[in-house]
C-alpha cells in the first residue's frame, strides 16, 4: 500500500496459488527459459504477462527482432523497422530513434485511433486476451504475470490445447525472466475448461463492491493503527465476504490471532465452495 497521494490509486492487491503435480494441463517447458539480471536502479517497469507473445512494449521489440531475422511477414513493420536492421544488438538498445519508433508502435497497438495500425491484429489476437484482470484490478507486482495468465485461460480456454504460452516478467533492478508453458487437454477436474469454471473470473469481477475514496482512506488508517497491535476484537462484519472466506476475529494480549470462517452454501449436505 502506497502512502496517501497520487501513487496510491496505481496499486492493486493480489496473490497467486497453484497446485503442482504430474499430468497437468499446464506443462512447464524447462528447455525454453532464460533470465537476465543487472545491478542497477531501475524501478519503473511493468510486470504484466503474455500469451503467445509478450506485453505491449515487449511485443513491439519482438516485431523488430522478427524483421532483423527476416521472419516477419508484416510489410508495414518491415518498411518502418527495416532501416535499423543493420544495427548490432547493443546499438539497437541504445538507438534513440529506434526506441521512439518502438514506443510509437506499442502505442499504436493499444490505441485504435492511431494512424498506423502496425500489427494491431496480432496484438488483439495474442496479447489482448491476457489484459482483462490487470486492467480491472491494477498493478499487482509479482502476481501480475499470473493474473494475466488467468485472463488468458478465462478468455481462450476452449482453444488453448496444444498451444504454447510465453511468460515474461520484468521489473525492479533490471531483472527479467522468460519461460514457457505447453497447454494440454488434461483430465477432469484438471482441465483448462474446468480451471476457467472454478476461477469464475467474470462473475468475481462483477461482484466487487464500490467504495468512495474517503472510505478507503479510513480503512487504511484503521489498518495502520491496528498493525502490530494486540488485545483487540474486530467488527466481525462478513457482509461483503464470499462464502468460505476466513477472517480475523481477534488478537489477544499474547498476540495470538483467532479466525472464523464464513458459512458456505450447502447442496444435498455437501459443502460447495469455489466451484467444487
Amino acid at each position: 500500500v502506497y502512502a496517501e497521494g497520487a501513487a496510491r490509486p496505481t496499486g492493486g492487491a493480489a496473490a497467486i496459488a497453484m497446485l503442482i503435480g504430474p499430468d497437468a494441463p499446464i506443462a512447464f517447458e524447462s528447455k525454453f527459459r532464460a533470465s537476465y539480471m543487472s545491478h542497477v536502479y531501475d524501478f519503473y517497469k511493468p510486470d504484466l504477462a503474455s500469451e503467445y507473445p509478450l506485453v505491449q512494449k515487449s511485443f513491439a521489440r519482438l516485431m523488430f527482432d522478427d524483421v532483423v531475422r527476416n521472419a516477419s511477414s508484416d510489410e508495414v513493420a518491415k518498411e518502418k523497422l527495416g532501416p535499423y536492421t543493420s544495427l548490432s544488438s547493443d546499438e539497437s538498445y541504445q538507438n534513440r530513434d529506434l526506441e521512439k519508433l518502438l514506443r510509437l508502435l506499442s502505442d499504436e497497438l493499444m490505441h485504435p485511433q492511431a494512424a498506423q495500425q502496425v500489427a494491431k491484429s496480432l496484438y488483439d489476437a495474442k496479447v489482448q486476451p491476457t489484459t482483462l484482470i490487470p486492467k480491472q484490478v491494477g498493478n499487482m507486482y509479482t502476481a501480475s504475470l499470473y493474473a494475466a495468465f488467468a485472463s488468458l485461460i478465462h478468455n481462450k480456454h476452449s482453444t488453448l490445447t496444444g498451444n504454447r504460452v510465453i511468460m515474461f516478467s520484468y521489473g525492479s533492478g533490471s531483472t527479467a525472466t522468460m519461460f514457457s508453458f505447453r497447454m494440454r487437454e488434461g483430465q477432469h477436474p484438471f482441465t483448462l475448461s474446468n480451471i476457467a469454471k472454478v476461477m469464475n473470473v467474470e462473475e468475481k469481477l462483477e461482484l466487487r463492491q464500490e467504495f468512495p475514496p474517503e472510505q478507503f482512506i479510513e480503512s487504511l488508517k484503521l489498518m495502520e493503527h491496528r498493525y502490530g497491535g494486540k488485545d483487540y476484537v474486530t467488527s466481525k462484519d462478513t457482509t461483503l465476504l464470499a462464502p468460505g472466506t476466513y477472517y480475523l476475529t481477534e488478537v489477544d494480549s499474547k498476540y495470538r490471532r483467532f479466525y472464523a470462517r464464513k458459512a458456505t452454501a450447502c447442496e444435498n449436505g455437501t459443502t460447495v465452495a469455489n466451484g467444487h
